[in-house]
């Protein structure tokens, strides 16, 4: 079996996730597509009713995913089902947030009975930020597949292209009382959802453009590079970097140019061990990081790049403090 399968797609409400999963069930097949969308919900799989809900050992359910699904989709977060997945089979789309919010509020208010108003929603804990509270616990940049609603016939090709599937778009579940594919907010409603929802904004902001950065390599033929800056203490701030990166395809560790005010003064590999890297089955075991300290050649406003050799995408960049 492919090494990318099965997938775990984290559908988030309101994200165009019903017309994918359907569409993914429809090419993977019924017999071969999981769902978990809770204890009461018809379409739960029986083997996650019995192993996760009933006897709730979530080892076997996961085993049995593992051993028999090709797509796992569920209104879940990232880590339930993390321990059972490499980050490059977790796949999930992000959408505006100001438009998801009000999505879920009209899904919301249709389907559940909910009595309250638009700010009401807005400013209830539980729906705010539920794009980012859903992949917490994982690296961003390792998400396999970040698809984007508002693009989504381009996200299914991209998509495709990497996973080397054939879905088809499906439009499914839209609220058919909607005039148009977009909802108008006004200035009022639009401050109070970015105040609630600062962390989904953010997200999607990044996912932006990280998904016309996953395009830009497919048109021209370079691998996906994932990268990331890790933790370092203030006073390590401007005095050395901290940084991960990997390409899924390839498990050679990634190599980069460290350049210093435009020209290049040192190489180095990505391949120091990180443990959460090896938790979340990253890639290569987690040994995918790098701590560089800045020599004591490199001066105080000074500035530092770290450049990927085959793409040439900067992995950080930094002043010399």
């Amino acid at each position: 079996m492919n090494n990318n399968f099965p997938l775990f797609f984290i559908h988030i409400p309101k994200t165009a996730g019903s017309s994918f999963r359907v569409a993914a069930e429809r090419y993977f097949g019924s017999d071969e597509t999981y769902y978990d969308y809770g204890k009461g919900n018809k379409e739960t799989h029986s083997d996650i009713l019995k192993y996760e809900y009933e006897l709730k050992d979530r080892y076997l359910a996961g085993q049995s995913i593992k051993q028999n699904a090709k797509f796992l989709s569920g209104h879940v977060i990232y880590p339930k089902y993390a321990p059972f997945f490499n980050t490059k089979s977790v796949v999930t789309f992000v959408r505006d947030p100001a438009q998801q919010v009000r999505s879920h509020y009209e899904h919301f208010s249709r389907l559940h009975g909910y009595k309250g108003s638009f700010k009401d929603f807005i400013k209830e804990n539980r729906f705010a930020n539920m794009q980012s509270k859903a992949l917490n616990g994982i690296w961003n940049d390792a998400i396999g597949f970040i698809g984007i609603t508002e693009r989504y016939n381009e996200s299914l090709t991209l998509f495709n292209q990497y996973y080397g599937t054939d879905i088809q778009v499906l439009d499914i579940n839209k609220n058919s009382t909607k005039s148009s594919d977009k909802y108008v907010l006004n200035e009022e409603e639009l401050s109070i959802i970015r105040e609630a929802n600062s962390q989904d904004f953010e997200l999607y902001e990044y996912a932006l453009k990280r998904f016309e950065l996953h395009q830009k390599f497919f048109k021209n033929g370079l691998p996906i590079v994932r990268f990331g800056m890790l933790h370092l203490t203030p006073k390590e701030i401007g005095k050395q970097f901290n940084i991960w990166a990997c390409c899924f395809e390839n498990e050679e560790a990634l190599k980069a140019d460290v350049v210093l005010d435009g020209d290049i003064v040192d190489e180095v590999k990505m391949s120091d061990y990180r443990p959460v890297a090896a938790e979340r089955h990253i890639h290569r075991n987690g040994f995918i990081g790098k701590t560089y300290r800045y020599p004591s050649t490199f001066r105080k406003g000074q500035s530092v790049k770290v450049v990927e050799q085959k793409t040439k995408i900067v992995l950080f960049k930094d002043v010399v403090n």
